[in-house]
């Protein structure tokens, strides 16, 4: 039975209907599809009943074979592309079934002008009204204008046409047109008829209004989904573009510290490995044979325990390596506590005063207002401002007039912040690309390792550490908490 309701409801329907004409050609079709079984079992409970009583089938009973016809043929219509025909014949052909045909033979009964009108705006007029107002409003219109002026007039018309029988028997007259005429309280019977219709209509008309009012509103949320849809749409593609970019940026970290640590041990196991067999052939004679220790001179016993000497500096500094290496990951839990940023950089400058000194470096300390604070762990802190410090005095070794600033103060977020500048040559774009990643230094004697250090140790903080150059202007490293 679900697919039959289906296969009934999809009749005439095709892709080239949007969304609202296929919704009314689907309601269309259904009503068909009802008002086909409610006429097929009404006319087998009329023909039953009938033959059981032995009554002459009625027009009342021919209306109902003709009806259950005229939605056959609408449905056959439909299903061959006519969908429009068949939602008009639904409409307006009922009214002629039902009401036009019969008064025009001369079959009029008292109900075709009081409830057939309602059922008939009931089941053609309201609910495609409902589906599509917009649209159907000249049809809405018209349809509500045809049965009013069918309601109000046709009993006129019909004594207009006919006398009544018992005023003069040998003119045409009609049964509804006898009864009128026993009707001693016409006029309030027929105004009454009008002010149900009037009010039956008028609470359609405020449906309608309502459908609009929902319709409207039911676009504005529409656009505003459509428009927080596009906006999430936005999102997503963002942050599959970064996370498209940090995979890339994480791989060629990888690449590019794989390269460092191979270059490092590399660089440090070939000349272990050459002196090593150096040391070795001094240790043999012409053929191959280990020479005794008598047979060794001075001088070679002297170049072996230097060679050996080399080496084991060597090797320390392949150990010295790998615990640098072994330290990024073993950064202790931060011990959060108020740090007066005051007493900070007096540590700082205790530390480092002499130093300052014997390279001439004018220090100087910012600190806006004088009693920032902030919760950190003063240690690590402190680790990481030793680093930009060493980092820029090694920077300003061979400038004139070093100058070194230390600077704290609120951003425009209210995240504190101190920084670390120099007057140094400043970083060329291509170092500032890769001047956190561990071991990478530009410097022969340097592990590579004290930015990245400081960095996770910001990370730690919820913080981060940015660098700011430009060549021969100095550069500047911001702690930002």
């Amino acid at each position: 039975m679900q697919n039959i309701w289906k296969n009934i409801s999809d009749l005439g329907v095709n892709k080239a209907h949007n969304q609202l004409s296929r919704k009314t050609i689907i309601l269309t079709n259904q009503l068909n599809f009802v008002m086909l079984i409610s006429m097929f079992l009404l006319l087998v409970i009329t023909i039953v009943t009938q033959g059981l009583t032995h009554m002459v089938l009625s027009i009342g009973t021919l209306r109902i074979a003709m009806t259950l016809v005229l939605s056959l043929i609408n449905l056959i219509i439909a299903r061959y592309g006519y969908t429009n025909l068949s939602r008009l014949s639904l409409i307006f052909l009922p009214t002629v079934v039902f009401v036009l045909g019969p008064t025009m033979i001369g079959y009029v009964e008292e109900e075709a002008f009081t409830y057939y009108p309602y059922v008939l705006i009931s089941i053609s007029i309201i609910p495609q009204m409902l589906v599509n107002p917009h649209k159907e409003k000249f049809l809405y219109w018209f349809s509500l204008s045809y049965l009013f002026l069918l309601t109000v007039f046709i009993d006129r018309i019909m004594l207009q046409l006919g006398k009544p029988w018992m005023v003069e028997p040998d003119m045409l007259s009609y049964p509804i047109v006898d009864r009128i005429f026993t009707f001693s309280i016409y006029p309030y019977y027929k105004i009454s008829q009008i002010s149900i219709f009037l009010f039956i209509n008028a609470n359609i008309y405020y449906l309608r209004l309502l459908n609009f009012r929902y319709e409207a509103e039911l676009n504005r949320k529409n656009n505003e989904l459509d428009l927080q849809y596009k906006a999430l749409e936005n999102q997503k593609n963002e942050i599959e573009r970064q996370k498209d970019e940090l995979v890339s940026k994480e791989i060629s970290t990888w690449q590019k510290l794989v390269n460092i640590i191979s270059h490092e041990i590399v660089n440090s196991a070939i000349p272990i490995t050459n002196l090593a067999g150096m040391t070795a052939q001094m240790l043999e004679d012409e053929s191959g044979s280990v020479q005794k220790p008598v047979e060794i001179g001075a001088e070679v016993t002297e170049d072996i325990h230097h060679s050996l000497r080399i080496i084991e500096s060597r090797t320390q500094g392949l150990i010295n390596f790998v615990k640098a290496t072994k330290s990024l990951t073993d950064i202790p839990k931060p011990n959060i506590r108020i740090i007066i940023i005051r007493d900070l950089f007096d540590r700082i400058a205790t530390l480092y005063m002499a130093k300052f000194r014997e390279k001439g470096v004018i220090f100087e300390t910012e600190i806006v207002p004088s009693d920032l604070f902030m919760e950190a762990d003063l240690e690590l802190i402190e680790q990481v401002i030793i680093n930009l410090i060493q980092n820029a005095l090694e920077a300003m070794n061979d400038i004139t007039d070093p100058r070194l600033l230390l600077k704290s103060s609120r951003n425009d977020l209210g995240l504190v912040q101190i920084s670390v500048s120099d007057n140094g040559p400043g970083i060329s774009e291509e170092v500032l690309e890769r001047i956190f990643l561990p071991f990478y230094s530009t410097k022969s004697n340097n592990s590579g390792i004290g930015l990245s250090l400081s960095q996770q140790i910001m990370m730690l903080h919820h913080g981060r550490l940015e660098v700011s150059s430009a060549l021969m202007k100095g550069a500047t490293f911001k702690m930002i908490f």
